[in-house]
């Protein structure tokens, strides 16, 4: 893979996670907090520049970012012991040497937790909600300049989904269906029907395929393959539940130009449309209806950036959009340390009228730290059977395709 186009879709991710640190970061100063850092990536600052009372920091590890607030730390609110500051933590004295304040930290009228709920409930939900902003401001751009997508009518593939017999059989991007099992079909609908009521029986498919060199002749193949019955997945994330047979591939989409009003609806509807997948895909996953195989790790995000800055800028921004929406709906999801826990933390606060003691969000935060770095763990194992094709599995109900 191209080492620039690694680099590009770094750069993307970095964009997206400087969105929704902006979001933290510029509702922390409308509401009158104090902001110590504001950071992107993770580790050792590689460049860092002070302008009036906040540090902005370059990091190593590109995975992410944060905004550091005055008393954002709820053991800045007890009370301060002389012997305790004397036996101080050594990280944080360290941390304290490397970062002084640069910031009057004496003005608790600054601090992040001294706020009320609605303010502080505000800068932490202003993180996605600038990356859905974000987002639909992409997806506007996207249909004005290249046209909103359109189904082709015709049987030709536009992509495959991972571990479906279509792309263990081999079929790829471009490749047109010319018949089912002998039988012809001229239309995307004939072929997904003849597929659709294959009741798992061997088909036949034989498909052109346009050569590497546009002056070469077509190649012409046969794909031997078995739909699979999937009421989880795709029934889930398209709402049919009709058990009919699939082999996991999509239509093709040509860009058709559109007006500027209808730009900015398509574009609501897209993110409206792409939340809604996303959200299902998570209930599937939790409820046991969605493979967890499909959990993707760093390491597959880069690829696929990779990807789609190697195809071209608008498959880039279509990456960009999902995954904007994504860090928006995963950042929500109740999990201490999320933007999310954060929340429910505020809301149970609001409620009993105290905040939760602070030994129990200890608790919570390194319970949500490790359930974290386990889901991390197992994402990045995903990314390595999907990308290097360590599956055992990956040529069940496949046949390789055949040239005639």
């Amino acid at each position: 893979m191209d080492i620039l186009m690694i680099l590009v879709s770094i750069l993307a991710l970095g964009v997206l996670v400087f969105v929704h640190e902006l979001g933290h970061f510029l509702f922390a100063k409308w509401n009158g907090v104090g902001v110590i850092e504001f950071a992107i990536g993770f580790g050792k600052p590689i460049y860092q520049r002070q302008k009036g009372e906040t540090v902005y920091s370059l990091r190593l590890i590109p995975l992410g970012g944060f905004v550091r607030m005055l008393g954002d730390d709820p053991r800045d609110l007890l009370p301060k012991d002389p012997e305790s500051e004397e036996e101080s933590d050594p990280v944080e004295a360290i941390s304290s040497e490397i970062h002084p304040l640069n910031i009057d930290d004496s003005d608790r009228s600054r601090w992040f937790l001294s706020k009320g709920f609605c303010p502080k409930a505000a800068i932490v939900f202003a993180g996605p909600l600038f990356n859905i902003l974000f987002a639909i401001f992409l997806s506007f751009l996207s249909f004005s300049v290249f046209g909103r997508p359109a189904l082709v009518t015709e049987p030709i593939v536009g992509a495959t989904l991972p571990k479906y017999p279509a792309e263990k059989a081999g079929m790829l991007e471009d490749d047109r269906i010319l018949s089912v099992n002998g039988v012809s079909v001229t239309t995307w609908e004939d072929m997904a029907k003849s597929v659709a009521q294959s009741k798992g029986e061997e088909l036949v498919l034989e498909i052109e395929r346009p050569a590497k060199d546009p002056s070469s002749p077509l190649e012409h193949l046969s794909i031997e393959l078995r739909g699979t019955q999937d009421s989880g997945e795709l029934a889930l994330l398209s709402g049919d539940d009709s058990k009919s047979f699939r082999i996991g591939v999509l239509p093709k989409t040509v860009r058709k130009p559109i007006s500027i009003p209808e730009a900015a609806e398509a574009s609501l509807y897209h993110i409206w449309r792409i939340s809604s997948l996303t959200v299902r895909g998570l209930y599937g996953m939790i409820m046991g209806q969605v493979s967890t195989d499909n959990i993707a790790g760093p390491i597959f995000i880069f690829h696929q950036g990779a990807e789609a800055a190697r195809t071209g800028v608008d498959r880039l921004i279509d990456f960009m959009i999902f995954l904007s929406v994504s860090l928006a709906i995963l950042n929500l999801l109740p999990i201490p340390i999320l933007d999310g826990g954060h929340l429910l933390f505020f809301v149970i606060e609001a409620l009993r009228g105290a905040p939760v003691s602070i030994s129990l969000q200890e608790r919570a935060h390194q319970v949500g730290m490790a359930l974290l770095l386990l889901l991390m763990l197992f994402a990045v194992s995903n990314d390595v059977v999907r990308i290097f094709g360590l599956s055992g599995d990956a040529q069940e109900n496949a046949a390789p395709a055949t040239n005639k």
